[in-house]
């Protein structure tokens, strides 16, 4: 039977927070719906999930990112409890009997169902929308487009959503539901289910103002091939990162020298298309580059050299490898225009053992001790 093992954060009427062992008392920022990025650091991932936490740290860090807040997964917590949907979740959760794959399937959509139908009470609403507000003001454009990201306590690397050019209030509130809604996706389930994990799970999520993306691309700070840290690739094409991050085209790539920030090697990309915005409605389109465009570098030399400046300032800055999406804003100049989107520690090659190359040589005891079992004579 699937079982929620997650943290019990139970809400009362008048909303102060309780944990399954006996009543705690909640610090306002844990009791806080939404939290700014410059307001988080990385130990607020619980708070507010990876990503956003990240995000936070970059700041303090001096990091350049792109300004935005973070609704926390207290608000998720909140909305499921107040309009009845874990209660549902559980009920329906007991009567579906054992652990299937059809029968994941089964508790995805009924739980995708609830909360993309469900509304979400004044609370978080009055909040988020004022928030949204001031970050119109910051920007200084109306209805200004936003990111909404899904961001998890525990890493969930491409199980759950992220939408993108988001405008206005009412699709913000729409795909802030869709993003909670991707944490029950079968993928996100069957992967909490093979970790052990339980089946219901409260996310923050990200909303960043868009970068208006001349190019994007994702940086590892080492050689993604051989894992040698000596190195810095950097994957980059036209338009917004979903291109890069899904695949859907054959980027750039540079291989560059951490020490001189010089490039070994750059291999240029077919590029075929592009994602850009739509110039109406809270959606993107994929269209062709230019062959002129594609028959050459996306970016110059200064920009990968800013690019794989601030990335080797983010491994030095965490102690090891990064894996790092960035984007060029198309208003901004160089070398303000060079944004951070999400950091996250290298996974591959950073959790393999690494032998010493050299034998360690052996102490006087160790040599005596070698002989005296393989039977060699001591002189």
């Amino acid at each position: 039977m699937f079982n929620d093992r997650r943290e019990q954060v139970l809400l009362t009427a008048d909303h102060k927070a309780h944990v399954d062992l006996g009543e705690v008392t909640m610090t306002e920022k844990e009791k806080s719906i939404i939290l700014w990025y410059d307001e988080l650091e990385g130990k607020d991932f619980n708070l507010v999930g990876k990503k956003n936490a990240n995000l936070g740290e970059m700041i303090r860090a001096g990091i350049r990112t792109s300004p935005g807040f973070a609704l926390t997964i207290y608000a998720n917590d909140l909305f499921i409890t107040s309009m009845g949907i874990k209660s549902a979740l559980e009920n329906y959760l007991k009567d579906l009997g054992r652990v299937t794959y059809e029968n994941s399937l089964k508790a995805s959509a009924f739980a995708v169902n609830l909360i993309e139908e469900a509304s979400v009470p004044s609370i978080i609403t009055d909040e988020l929308f004022r928030e949204y507000q001031k970050l119109c003001d910051l920007a200084g454009v109306e209805n200004v487009p936003v990111a909404t990201r899904s961001s998890g306590a525990i890493s969930m690397p491409g199980q759950m959503e992220t939408f993108l050019n988001i405008r206005g209030q009412e699709d913000l509130l729409h795909y802030i539901k869709k993003t909670w809604a991707s944490a029950y996706f079968v993928e996100a389930i069957t992967y909490r289910m093979n970790k052990g994990l339980g089946f219901i799970l409260n996310i923050g999520v990200g909303v960043p103002k868009m970068v208006n993306s001349r190019v994007s691309g994702i940086v590892f700070t080492l050689n993604p091939l051989n894992g040698d840290r000596s190195k810095i690739s950097v994957d980059v094409s036209y338009g917004l990162g979903e291109a890069v991050v899904s695949g859907l085209v054959t980027p750039d790539n540079f291989l560059v020298d951490k020490v001189t920030l010089e490039p070994i090697r750059s291999k240029l990309g077919e590029k075929e298309v592009q994602c850009v915005y739509e110039e109406t409605g809270s959606t993107i389109k994929t269209v062709n580059v230019p062959q002129e465009a594609r028959s050459r570098l996306s970016i110059d030399k200064e920009e990968l050299k800013e690019i794989c400046r601030i990335s080797k300032a983010i491994d030095r800055y965490y102690g090891k490898p990064y894996d790092i999406e960035f984007a060029i804003d198309a208003d901004l100049s160089f070398p303000e225009n060079v944004i951070i989107l999400q950091v996250r520690p290298e996974s591959v090659w950073s959790k393999k053992e690494i032998k010493p190359k050299i034998e360690k040589k052996k102490d006087a005891m160790d040599r005596v001790i070698n002989q005296l079992i393989t039977g060699v004579r001591l002189k």
